[in-house]
């Protein structure tokens, strides 16, 4: 009977990770790309709140805190978040971004990022582990702006997702795109917003806006 129950439940985990968007670094999140370095390495601080916009996204909640650095070409960051819906579950994610152009002539900023997110879920007495696993090329535009700075940006990924419970798994693969804007003010303080959505089933889609401080600039 608890094999039974497990292999119904992963029915309904087949659906979770693959109709709604657990996307992104932390799940339930668009995924955003790093901040380069430049001429100026730093460490920020940020908060968001993201929400999915249709029924695909489940119209769930999710707040996160960020920590992140840059340094030269590498950028890296790390969330915890939680999500506000009938899962009311934690979540955490984690990325790491390569510039392969950040030459301070050049008009745009590309950037190779991975990343991943974790969540677990209480599914009929059985706990689902869900991992993310976001690849993508961060197109940014040079931050522009005598005082406030405006720096745009489009990321293009794919989206592997494992889901595994009472030891049955399944992995899937799609594409999804995110794209935003960050705005920052010469004291550091800033906002952030972004949409993402996901190429499978009716489309995820989801929105996040949020604020961000930059250490020391």
């Amino acid at each position: 009977m608890k094999l039974q129950n497990c292999m119904l439940a992963f029915s309904g985990v087949v659906a979770l990770i693959v109709a709604i968007p657990v996307a992104g670094q932390v799940p339930f999140l668009p995924d955003y790309a790093l901040p380069s370095a430049g001429d100026a390495p730093s460490t920020y601080l940020a908060a968001t709140y993201g929400r999915g916009l249709n029924d695909a996204s489940t119209k769930s909640n999710a707040f996160a805190l960020t920590l992140g650095r840059t340094a030269d070409r590498v950028s890296f960051r790390g969330s915890a978040g939680r999500i506000e819906s009938g899962l009311n579950e934690w979540a955490l994610g984690g990325a790491v971004g390569v510039d392969l152009i950040s030459n301070s002539d050049a008009p745009v900023q590309l950037t190779l990022q991975g990343g991943v997110g974790w969540m677990t879920i209480d599914v009929l007495g059985e706990t689902l582990t869900n991992l993310r696993f976001p690849i993508g090329i961060a197109l940014k535009g040079r931050p522009s702006g005598s005082s406030v700075q405006l720096t745009p940006w489009v990321m293009p990924r794919l989206n592997i997702a494992r889901a595994s419970i009472g030891g049955v798994s399944g992995t899937s693969t799609d594409f999804g795109v995110s794209g935003g804007v960050g705005i920052t003010a010469p004291g550091g303080f800033g906002i952030h917003l972004a949409a993402d959505v996901l190429a499978v089933g009716d489309n995820p889609f989801m929105f996040s806006v949020g604020s961000h401080y930059v250490i020391g600039r």
